[in-house]
């Protein structure tokens, strides 16, 4: 699971779908926690599986990062060879059986509109049977994400189309390395709002590493998780797994009080 840690420990279920409109850290998340999940893989656990149903845009998706996930004892299924940058509604056969799978910790990583959210509805039933987790990873900076009305009618498109109820919200509202304590809480305080409205929580709130120390001792929050970026921009926006630090760490300094 993602190493958190607060006042109540973020708890991750056996089927975790992230979505998020593009620029939101979705896929930062989803590789994140992954890697956390194979960490602290448990006996419960035969093997963790990052589900790449990203179907929007041909960058910043999870398989981008196979090779290291791989490497980290991560099962990643996504589009291979000719189809791993289409643009197409692909899904691996392989996913259906792993979502319905009780051994399998798996993390989905969904297109984060409606249209996106289709790929995710097309296996909602074996989904919905499982213990899941459906979060949405708000920005607060993004367009359409700026406002209640405007996120919780995304949302409920999203539920929507992919047939399952949104169970929480990850606040991410974030502007890379420019991003300020007040931006945190700036959006927090949207997606405090928009998890009250949907009638669930805010899961967790992702901060950047520059600003971990600053919010180790802040009562009254979710459960924090330091974000270390791992795809880095490169020509033509193809990304490359950045090396150096876990892109989730614990915030070990945080106050239990």
């Amino acid at each position: 699971m993602a190493a958190v840690t607060s006042q109540m420990a973020f708890q991750m279920r056996r089927v975790t779908a992230l979505i998020g409109p593009y620029g939101s850290g979705k896929t930062e998340l989803a590789i994140g926690l992954a890697l956390s999940a194979a960490q602290r893989k448990t006996s419960a656990w035969k093997k963790v599986v990052l589900g790449d149903i990203d179907v929007l845009k041909p960058y910043f998706r999870s398989r981008e990062a196979g090779d290291h996930l791989k490497h980290q004892g991560i099962e990643l299924l996504a589009p291979a060879g000719a189809l791993a940058s289409a643009d197409l509604p692909i899904l691996t056969p392989e996913l259906r059986g792993n979502v319905a799978r009780p051994d399998v910790q798996m993390v989905l990583d969904v297109g984060g509109d409606p249209v996106g959210a289709r790929a995710l509805g097309s296996i909602s039933d074996v989904v919905g049977a499982s213990d899941y987790d459906l979060l949405l990873v708000l920005n607060r900076y993004r367009p359409f994400m700026d406002t209640l009305a405007t996120v919780v009618e995304q949302a409920e498109k999203i539920a929507f189309a992919s047939r399952l109820q949104v169970t929480g919200i990850i606040s991410n509202t974030n502007l890379l390395e420019h991003t300020t304590a007040e931006d945190v809480l700036w959006g927090l305080e949207l997606s405090r709002e928009v998890a009250q409205s949907l009638g669930t929580e805010v899961r967790l709130l992702a901060v950047s590493a520059h600003l971990s120390e600053e919010f180790a001792e802040r009562p009254d929050l979710p459960p924090v998780v330091v974000v270390r970026r791992s795809m880095m921009p490169q020509f033509l926006g193809g990304v490359v797994l950045a090396s150096g630090q876990p892109p989730l760490t614990e915030n070990t300094n945080r106050s239990d009080s």
